[in-house]
């Protein structure tokens, strides 16, 4: 009888935090349900075989379960605007222009958020600008220490695109193995019955090989495989390709601008309400863009 892993959870708040419970239990049949809201309890099945996958996939989220509305802080010296959509902080000072916004309206605790960034030179001197030229805080409580935020590099992103596909091929591997043992008993089939005659009555029990069922199973087996690989590597080379945006170091001549988008790592020691401070040293310029953190209304 094949069995199912149930995964019960339901959330809760602690303290102003989201709290995440839950329990694992196995079970001989499918069990009712979806995948829904995480303020109601729910449950998520699968077979034997994938156990392992979702105990992956449920501790690289279990971080997310609490999220923060984030919007500017515009300072006295800035300027605001808006552009299809997106409220944009400037700041101008005596060598350079900057130009800031969130690529979204909520940001997850303990995951990453995007940014775009825009610089332009109005200086007289070339100057070089990267990620090394952003300081990034997350700022609680007064009483508090400011918390370092870490800036992803685009080599550290296009080795954790690599390494996801590198996951993903290891539980399509063990996935194949799990359908190749299945297919080792395709080929068999069992004939219970009963006689009786002259020289009495009984049961008795046939058993019959096809080989043909079990090729069929084998080669069915590996299609799923080559197809499941050739999806790993497709998404891997779109994710790769969407980092294409993403900030790096240039040179900007006077005159010139350089955009691009940075992707940092929100901590999970986040209060209900604090803000993300980035501080921006360019060309002898220092500019300081603000954002605020709160918590989500009716969450």
């Amino acid at each position: 009888m094949k069995k199912y892993l149930v995964l019960d959870c339901c959330k809760r708040r602690k303290g102003g935090a989201g709290l995440l419970t839950v329990g694992f239990k196995y079970g001989g049949r499918k069990p009712e349900g979806r995948i829904s809201g995480l303020k109601r309890r729910h449950k998520v099945f699968m077979s034997l075989p994938r156990t392992i996958l979702l105990s992956f996939v449920f501790y690289l989220n279990i971080g997310c379960g609490s999220s923060r509305q984030i919007s500017l802080d515009i300072q006295p010296d800035q300027a605001e605007y808006y552009a299809k959509g997106n409220h944009i902080v400037g700041s101008m000072k005596d060598n350079t222009v900057i130009a800031m916004y969130s690529l979204s309206k909520k940001v997850w605790i303990n995951s990453s958020a995007g940014f775009n960034v825009l610089l332009k030179n109005i200086g007289d001197e070339p100057m070089v600008f990267s990620i090394e030229n952003i300081t990034v805080q997350v700022l609680n409580d007064a009483d508090e220490d400011p918390l370092h935020v870490r800036i992803y590099s685009y080599d550290e992103l296009v080795e954790k695109a690599e390494r996801s596909a590198a996951v993903g091929a290891v539980f399509a591997g063990l996935e194949y193995w799990g359908n190749i043992s299945q297919a080792s008993k395709a080929g068999y089939s069992h004939t219970e019955g009963s006689f009786s005659g002259p020289e009495g009555y009984g049961t008795y029990t046939q058993t019959t090989y096809d080989p043909a069922a079990e090729q069929a199973a084998r080669d069915a087996a590996d299609d799923e495989l080559k197809s499941d690989l050739a999806k790993i590597e497709y998404d891997k080379q779109e994710r790769i390709s969407s980092l294409s945006s993403i900030l790096r170091k240039s040179t900007v001549f006077p005159g010139m601008m350089l955009a691009g988008e940075i992707r940092v790592a929100i901590p999970r020691q986040v209060d209900e309400s604090a803000s993300l401070s980035f501080l921006i040293d360019a060309a002898g310029d220092e500019h300081t863009v603000i954002f605020r953190l709160d918590d989500v209304p009716g969450r």
